[in-house]
């Protein structure tokens, strides 16, 4: 995984500032200009957010749906970092699977 990050943070170098939107709020970090062509701007967040989850940054955690078949890898955002599928549909899915699962065995 390192070595892909450090592609990915030469092929986009963050452009990495402070910002406060003038004024309008509280500062917080931008990983790339205002006027930033939107694929260039995209890398560089990926390259930044990347790097910290490589990096171990316990702000930034990077977990794989637990749904099965599901392959996906997700941002955990969650307050006490517990999140288990990449999306709604993956863990409904699973909820149906294993109500079926237990309803058959019970049958």
């Amino acid at each position: 995984a390192p070595d892909a990050v450090h592609r990915l943070l030469r092929d986009y170098p963050p452009d990495m500032h402070l910002s406060d939107h003038d004024g309008l709020g509280g500062w917080h970090v931008h990983f790339g200009r205002n006027g930033t062509p939107a694929q260039r701007w995209v890398g560089q967040l990926i390259a930044a957010k990347l790097a910290l989850v490589v990096a171990g940054d316990p702000a930034v955690t990077l977990g794989r749906c637990a749904a099965a078949g599901c392959e996906n890898y997700f941002v955990d955002q969650s307050r006490n970092r517990t999140r288990r599928f990449c999306s709604n549909a993956c863990a409904s899915r699973t909820t149906v699977a294993a109500h079926r699962a237990r309803a058959a065995k019970n049958s």
